[in-house]
């Protein structure tokens, strides 16, 4: 999957007038909460800073109060790879307390929502330390997402357009995605088309977000890529994500894919 890599400015993707939080002394009354965060929501920005494509969250709240998350991301020197896990919340004033419990190892989060509407939802985030919570002067915006292309993108995609700077091979490559959650990647020779010899190719689709995982060779470590679909029509499907170079530049990278089947 890193064969289809290559650099471009394309524009961000947060949308300018989500990427701060409005201050206000007053927070939103728990049944504002309750009421407005059932949905879906994507980490966008964290701290300040747009949060990189390969490290979104997105969170699903649902009327029984409970809800998925998914994530992929690099966290304390490893790659955290959770489809829609799980969890279960509760709102108590304007904190919001989340349950998970992932191979058999339960965490607890707590954030107090300090604003929210139908497209944005700002965080400040609390530290567990023990059973005691303490504030980490974190903060976090999440965007509401509408759109869910877990169906749409079920079929083969050959690749048509890859603008910026060419970083992995080129695009003629085709991804085949299944829905029982794998797909196979293949390269082109000459006119053929033949299957990668990568392993345990899983992808995860919450929304309008898209990660895989998969290994060189079996045996061998995941390798990772996450992008943002901005457009999925006509059968035409359109990537962008935002990454960041080993010196901390960023960039943002496009790949726009046609159905061929």
């Amino acid at each position: 999957m890193e064969k289809i890599l290559k650099l471009a400015i394309y524009g961000i993707v947060a949308i300018v007038t989500l990427s701060s939080c409005s201050e206000s002394d007053d927070s939103p009354s728990q049944k504002e909460i309750e009421t407005k965060i059932i949905g879906k929501w994507k980490k966008i920005v964290n701290d300040g800073t747009d949060v990189l494509t390969n490290n979104r969250l997105v969170k699903t709240f649902f009327t029984n109060k409970e809800g998925t998350y998914s994530t992929s991301r690099y966290f304390e020197g490893q790659y955290l790879w959770q489809n829609k896990l799980k969890f279960q919340y509760e709102v108590k004033g304007s904190d919001l307390y989340e349950s998970f419990v992932d191979k058999d190892k339960s965490s607890k989060i707590r954030s107090r929502i300090t604003s929210i509407d139908e497209n944005k939802l700002c965080e400040d985030d609390y530290g567990l330390i023990g059973d005691e919570y303490v504030p980490i002067k974190m903060s976090t915006i999440f965007q509401k997402v509408t759109a869910d292309y877990s169906k749409d993108i079920i079929g083969m995609w050959e690749g048509v357009e890859m603008t910026g700077e060419e970083t992995f091979g080129d695009i003629n490559h085709r991804i085949e995605y299944k829905a029982d959650g794998t797909y196979t990647y293949y390269d082109k020779y000459g006119d053929s088309w033949k299957p990668s010899t990568d392993v345990d190719n899983e992808y995860n689709i919450d929304g309008d977000w898209l990660t895989s995982r998969w290994r060189i060779k079996p045996g061998a470590d995941y390798d990772y890529e996450s992008w943002d679909i901005i457009e999925m029509k006509n059968g035409i499907m359109k990537w962008s994500g935002l990454r960041e170079k080993t010196d901390h530049t960023r960039y943002t990278a496009t790949f726009t894919w046609k159905k061929v089947q």
